[in-house]
């Protein structure tokens, strides 16, 4: 494994906004920059509001993967990190409130409210890094499973 947990860990921690894939009905894939999201280990939260085309994507399809990459990086030095995983909508109040929390400590700007906002949790089900500082091209990609 060349990147180390602690490396990841502190990445994803620096990370400011989130690219989050999914799918819709014919499978056709949609990607979007978020910035109301926060992190719980592996687990991304993240809002959305109700009327977004993500609910209705992530109802027929809980499979997403999510982005992590910092702007303005030498290619000699690129680093990035992509989760896979199941999001789950957080219906009750306990945990709904657990997520805005998370979010709201990454980002204390966001806007977050029940009546007009989602909040899911991303389950990680593996992780890829990819990491150019490594010196040959077997080191630059660590996998990390999961199991839930």
């Amino acid at each position: 494994m060349s990147a180390s947990e602690q490396k990841i860990k502190e990445y994803l921690r620096a990370n400011q906004r989130i690219i989050l894939a999914t799918t819709d009905g014919e499978g056709s894939p949609d990607v979007r920059i978020l910035g109301g999201y926060g992190m719980e280990e592996y687990t991304v939260y993240f809002s959305t509001t109700k009327n977004s085309s993500k609910n209705n994507q992530l109802n027929e399809n809980k499979n997403t993967a999510v982005l992590f990459q910092h702007d303005n990086q030498y290619i000699s030095r690129y680093f990035n990190v992509t989760l896979y995983g199941v999001a789950v909508l957080l219906d009750k109040n306990s945990e709904y409130e657990k997520g805005k929390d998370i979010i709201v400590n990454k980002n204390p700007n966001i806007k977050i409210t029940k009546e007009t906002h989602n909040i899911y949790k991303i389950i990680p089900q593996k992780l890829k890094v990819l990491d150019f500082g490594e010196p040959t091209a077997e080191d630059r990609v660590t996998i990390l499973s999961f199991t839930n």
